[in-house]
């Protein structure tokens, strides 16, 4: 039984390993198939994008945040990516903007109506590695805001 068990290990070890997990090929394209996913979801299913999209950096902050909030809400009590907690979207629009330093860096821009408000939020991609990550987002219209900011609201 022992041998059979290295031997499973053995011929696991020798296949091809593929990463799993979500290739942002375009951060505009990426950007605008997430808007079109929540446009077409319901509130009996609501989308939820990949969670496996972030820096380091980010997703840190995004961990520590849960991490804190031990099972209740943290510091974002609402979806960064419609800057609320409901959603009805309209006149979609996601365009490149200008990129804040250097090749490995993409700013997307969104701009789209949710419940009557006109939205334009900005998402900050890096390429780490030779994948496209998000880094940060910031709100622009109403009341602005960044993520990492957001995430920061804990007491040190």
């Amino acid at each position: 039984m022992a041998r059979l068990g290295r031997y499973a290990l053995l011929v696991l070890a020798s296949l091809p390993v593929f990463a799993a997990g979500t290739e942002i090929a375009d951060p505009v394209n990426f950007v605008s198939d997430v808007y079109k996913n929540y446009m077409a979801s319901r509130k009996a299913k609501p989308y939820l994008p990949p969670q496996d999209i972030y820096t380091p950096r980010l997703k840190r902050l995004l961990d520590e945040d849960r991490r804190k909030a031990k099972g209740e809400v943290g510091c974002m009590d609402f979806d960064f990516w419609v800057n609320g907690q409901d959603w009805r979207l309209s006149k979609l629009q996601v365009v490149s903007g200008k990129a804040p330093s250097g090749p490995d860096r993409q700013v997307v821009v969104a701009t789209f109506v949710s419940l009557g408000s006109a939205e334009e939020i900005h998402f900050d991609f890096e390429r780490i590695r030779g994948k496209w990550l998000l880094d940060d987002v910031h709100s622009i219209k109403g009341m602005p805001w960044t993520l990492s900011k957001q995430l920061s609201c804990w007491p040190q």
